[in-house]
Order: structure tokens, then sequence, then C-alpha cells
């Protein structure tokens, strides 16, 4: 197969981080399929061409999104956590500034409806390839099409409800291997003076905060601001705002805005962003081997932390079963040897095991607490540490990503 970059079509690669054979992070099991699991090569390489981050070879989509059940719901996570409320400011800018009563908005990736709820007065449609998620948000009264977004898909949602004026997706298109099939859809579905938003994981914060959890096979691209522009600019659009929200942590998510219309003003926040790439040489090699040397020292200051409590007869549990927790705990070395048991408030993940490890997802509810836990969903922390407020009075303790002890 040949190998080809997703955003310019480069042919020269430079590895980034190997993580090794990995199972898919999404893929909990039941205990009768436990020994099933099957599990891939995970290499993070970079484009010299364009200098996107990507994998190369990713897995096929369809066994992440067809041929399992896509256990993220985003109506499960907390509705006042870091994350959600990251989105307070989209939704309000979207109803406000560039929709109007009536206006129809399509979500790329919408799961199950949670974002496009909140829209008032709005014709809202969500299109996601995971067809449990789309049930669930048909369920809850939010329209969806349980399809991939491309032109094809694109132009037939348009003979039926017109242009849309507002298009866009949240943490979705860094799991579309085909992401100009997707400006092509975008391309067909906007309207003449319609915008493109996207939020999506953001290359810059992985670097400055060494953070390596988002990083599974789900995620095919690793954006900066300056791939986006390129990406744009292949369909006739232009980015006119940028910046970075707390969705997936700090400095993690990328949130940008496009339209067609060249004249649009471009944000002083835009400019900013884009000066601060070029000034820290974010877009090229040298950063990336960095970023590759700080990770690897980190992941080990972890896996050490964790084996010496075990070491020590400490119990050690995993707070929240999430893709990113287990990326973390693989390419720290950390298994089923230290981590006893996962809880998770998801009902869709208790009573499942972690693949190839097969530690136990239990109801936080359920189970007697360990002497440590170690918060697998980074974003959700100060949220879990104010829940738990009664478990670290008796002495209980966290463990984050970042190898600290929280009492």
């Amino acid at each position: 197969m040949k190998r080809e970059c997703r955003i310019c079509g480069g042919t020269e690669f430079k590895n980034v981080i190997d993580f090794g054979e990995t199972p898919l992070v999404n893929s909990l099991l039941t205990k009768e399929a436990c020994g099933t699991e099957k599990t891939y090569p995970l290499m993070v390489e970079q484009c010299q061409q364009c200098f996107l981050v990507q994998i190369v070879n990713p897995v096929d989509s369809s066994k992440i999104y067809q041929e399992q059940d896509y256990l993220y719901y985003t109506g499960d996570m907390p509705q006042n956590s870091q994350y959600m409320r990251a989105f307070d400011s989209l939704v309000a800018d979207i109803q406000n500034l560039y929709t109007k009563a009536g206006d129809f908005i399509v979500e790329i990736g919408s799961n199950d409806g949670a974002i496009l709820r909140r829209f008032i007065n709005r014709r809202v449609l969500g299109v996601d390839p995971a067809t449990n998620v789309v049930i669930r948000s048909l369920m809850r009264g939010v329209p969806a099409l349980a399809v991939g977004f491309d032109k094809r898909n694109a132009l037939n949602i348009s003979k039926e409800y017109g242009p849309a004026q507002v298009i866009g997706g949240a943490n979705c298109l860094a799991h579309i291997d085909n992401i100009h099939g997707v400006l092509e859809g975008v391309e067909a579905l906007l309207d003449t003076y319609g915008i493109f938003w996207v939020e999506c994981n953001y290359w810059g914060g992985m670097v400055k905060n060494k953070h390596y959890a988002l990083i599974y096979h789900d995620h095919y691209s690793y954006y900066t601001l300056k791939n986006w522009i390129d990406l744009a600019g292949y369909h006739g659009m232009h980015v006119f705002d940028a910046f970075i929200t707390e969705a997936q942590g700090e400095g993690l998510s990328l949130r940008l805005f496009t339209s067609r219309d060249a004249r649009r003003p471009k944000t002083q926040r835009f400019q900013n962003l884009l000066r601060e790439e070029e000034i820290t040489n974010l877009n090229s090699y040298e950063t990336a081997r960095r970023y590759k040397t700080e990770v690897e020292t980190e992941a080990n200051k972890l896996g050490e932390l964790v084996k010496g409590l075990a070491k020590d007869g400490k119990t050690i549990a995993g707070y929240g079963a999430a893709a990113k927790g287990f990326s973390i705990l693989h390419l720290s070395g950390i298994t089923g040897d230290h981590i006893k048991f996962f809880v998770d408030d998801s009902p869709a993940k208790q009573g499942k095991y972690t693949p190839v490890t097969h530690i136990p997802v239990h109801s936080r509810k359920d189970i007697a607490p360990p002497d440590y836990f170690f918060i697998t969903a980074p974003n959700y922390k100060d949220i879990i540490l104010e829940k738990e407020i009664e478990f670290r009075n008796a002495g209980g303790r966290f463990i984050t990503a970042e190898a600290e002890i929280i009492s």
C-alpha cells in the first residue's frame, strides 16, 4: 500500500513515537470474549513536506465504529465537566453570531446528540458512523444518520434539507482517514456564506505538555493550525479564527472557524496562535524528535511510580475506563499486575474487561475503594477529586498521568 500524507500527499515520513502492538482502546470485552481480541501496530510519524503528525497506516475505521459498539457516549460524560463546559461558548457563538432562527446546522461525529440538543429554533442533523450512538441520538429526539460524512452523503442531505449554514465537528475529524473526503462533503453542503468549524487535538499542546494520552488508533492525525490552513486551502476555504480551548485539558484542543470568504478579517487570537507556532518551530521534525524523548521519559517515570506502589502491596485502581488512560498505561508498561480494576460511571462499560490486560470495569458504588486511584481521564480530574472528597478524607490518594500523588 502506498504511504501518503493525508493532507498533502507527501511520501517522506519520519518516526515520531512507536507504541508497539496495541488493542483498540474502545473495544471493552465481555468475559466470554477475553482472549479473542486483536492488536494492531500503533506508529506515529510526521510528513516531511507539510509536517502533519499522523498514523500513516491506520486501522480501518469500520473496525472501530461498525464492527463493534462504540462505547463512548457524550451524554454519559459529566455535563458540568471541563470538557462539556468548553462547548458552551461554541454553542453561543453558533447560535448568536453565525445563525438565525430556522437555519440548518450539521454536526459531523455527532455521537448521541449532546451538543446539537442545545440549539434553540434551529434545524439540526447529526452524522455519525457508529450506529449505536446514533440510535441513542434518535431516542433523545435529535435527528441523525448512521453514515460517514462525505460528498455523496452531503449531496443527499442537501437535496432533502437544503444547504447548511453551519457544519462542524468536535473531536471527530482526527478520527477520519480520508479528511479530504470530509472537506469535499463540506463544499457540497455548506451555504455560500456558511461557516465550517472544527475542534480537534492540538499537536502544539501535546508537545508543550509532554502529553501522549491522545495517541491511540482512533486518532489518525494530530493537527497544528498551519495544517488546517493548508487543508482548508485545498478546498477554497480560509481559516479566520482559531484559539485553544480546555476541552481536552490544558492546551490540547484547537478550535477554528473557516469560510469561503477570503476577505473575512482574521482575528487577533488566530494571528497570535499562528505566530506562536512559528516562534516555537512547532511544524518541524526537530520538535517531533524532542517530543518523543520527553514523552518516553514521562511514561517511564509514571511506570516506576505505579509499579513501586504495587510492589509495596498497595492496591491501585483506574478511575474511568477511558481511551486516554489506556494509552498512558500501555506506554508506561502498567498492566493487570499493577491495576486491579477500573471504575466507571458509564453503564455501557460496567461489567466489561479491558482488551489484552483483561482488567474488570465496575461501578464505583459497587466496589470497595483501593489505596490509590489512577486518574485515567485527565480532563475530568477536577470533577473526580471533588466527587471523591470522602475517599480522600479517609486517606485515599490519587495518581495523575504526570506521576503526581494527590491526597
